[in-house]
């Protein structure tokens, strides 16, 4: 009887200790697959080209302000303007800069078409927005006005 006893004991333990080591295999696989994944997405060196689009900013061109007179009846009523322009390159900013008085007209043939009604709104202006960088693209040729950022605007 004896013996026989010895196997039983003997057996479970073996089980369980199979099931234990097929855990922690499993275990350590999975730590070792999400450390190698927080290593490369921490300390691994970006390739050049990544490099360069992470750290560059965005090109940004300031424009003085404008002040024009609207459309309304009678005439009393203006809005001042202050803006800046995001520009898709640097050859875009040169262009700009050159042209200034090519994009400070279009700006201001805009304003001056407008009544308080079509601008007063925050959709009003989010679309004026992208009128006025549709009419200034229309001038540049080595790049595009990306955005449009009001920094001042006033209606009085």
């Amino acid at each position: 009887m004896a013996p026989e006893a010895e196997e039983q004991t003997t057996g479970e333990p073996s089980k369980k200790s199979s099931k234990t080591v097929l855990i922690l295999i499993i275990a350590l696989l999975l730590l070792g697959g999400g450390g190698a994944g927080a290593y490369l997405k921490f300390f691994a060196q970006p390739k050049e080209g990544e490099a360069a689009v992470q750290e560059s900013e965005p090109i940004v061109k300031e424009m003085d302000s404008f002040i024009v007179n609207l459309s309304d009846p009678g005439g009393k009523r203006f809005v001042k303007i202050t803006m800046r322009a995001k520009l898709s390159n640097q050859q875009c900013m040169a262009e700009f800069t050159s042209r200034i008085y090519e994009m400070r007209d279009a700006v201001l043939m805009i304003l001056a078409g407008k009544e308080v009604e079509d601008i007063s709104k925050a959709e009003d202006r989010i679309n004026l927005k992208h009128e006025l960088a549709a009419a200034m693209n229309k001038a540049l040729k080595r790049g595009q006005i990306q955005d449009i950022y009001f920094t001042e605007f006033l209606i009085q």
